[in-house]
């Protein structure tokens, strides 16, 4: 038993499609069938054409693609040994800092080029905390 206005299921993919049937105006009748013929036969050579014309299109844009990715490649790996020499460069540079601050590289520096020498100790007094107390009353 036929339902009344149902059509089959659509076939998926893209060679499963079935192509819709339009109906076709009537048409006058032909005068020349050989220039139809011709129209034919310069539209399938002219498509050919176009198809050719857009894969070599297809085919530059490609080329120019991937060429673009390799350089943008190039460029990061430079940038990356880049990166990795400036951190090898401030590491040093941390270490030249924390070597400098440390006690005996300042004493070291303070006797050889600033012909500095350390006090003997009995030169130094201290003032008593009292005394001056008392002095400020």
């Amino acid at each position: 038993m036929a339902i009344v206005g149902a059509r089959p299921a659509p076939r998926f993919g893209l060679f499963g499609r079935r192509s819709r049937v339009r109906p076709q105006p009537a048409r006058a009748a032909r005068r020349h069938a050989g220039a139809e013929r011709r129209r034919r036969e310069m539209t399938g050579a002219s498509g050919l054409m176009a198809l050719i014309a857009a894969g070599a299109l297809l085919a530059l844009f490609y080329l120019s693609q991937s060429g673009h990715v390799a350089a943008t490649g190039y460029e990061i790996d430079d940038l990356q040994a880049r990166v990795a020499e400036l951190r090898a460069d401030e590491q040093q540079l941390v270490y030249r800092i924390s070597e400098a601050r440390s006690p005996a590289v300042s004493e070291r520096i303070a006797r050889a080029r600033l012909q500095l020498l350390p006090l003997p100790v009995d030169s130094v007094t201290f003032a008593d905390s009292r005394s001056t107390e008392r002095k400020r009353r």
